[in-house]
């Protein structure tokens, strides 16, 4: 299973529908919040399933907060992030994926990638498509699940 992973879209999601048009091997699309709407605008213009959560600027929508999602033997916390602090450090992101039994916690937020792994978590930080932070080039995520599950930084 391959999963397409963007967050931080704010009203911009032309550079999403094009990533997602010109990858036919995605499965999955998981968007982690600011304007979490545009995650349901590009589901219904894309023909792959999309899950997702809402960040800090999406308060006027509803939707989930925080959200587990289970695929082949592997555990995925999907936050935007800013719940636990992920500007200052990733420690209360890192202990809320293992008190939630994760493999993987998925966050945004801070608009600048990042793809590390702490013990036996993998934590990955898509960047931005449309408005990275931090000297960064426009990015999204991709896992991939099998037997172990593995997680890039793709640059536009």
């Amino acid at each position: 299973m391959r999963i397409g992973v963007i967050s931080d879209t704010h009203g911009d999601i032309e550079a999403a529908e094009t990533v997602i048009k010109e990858r036919d091997d995605l499965d999955l699309i998981i968007h982690l919040g600011d304007h979490y709407d545009d995650g349901i605008k590009l589901k219904e213009k894309i023909g792959i399933p999309l899950i997702g959560v809402r960040g800090n600027c999406d308060s006027y929508v509803a939707g989930e907060d925080e959200m587990v999602y289970e695929a082949k033997g592997h555990k995925i916390l999907i936050i935007h992030g800013h719940q636990y602090g992920v500007k200052s450090d990733l420690n209360r992101l890192y202990y809320r994926a293992l008190e939630l039994g994760c493999d993987l916690a998925l966050y945004g937020h801070t608009h600048i990638p990042i793809s590390i792994t702490f013990g036996n978590v993998m934590i990955l930080n898509p960047g931005s498509l449309c408005l990275p932070r931090g000297g960064a080039k426009p990015s999204y995520g991709v896992v991939e699940q099998g037997q172990e599950i593995r997680s890039y930084i793709m640059e536009l």
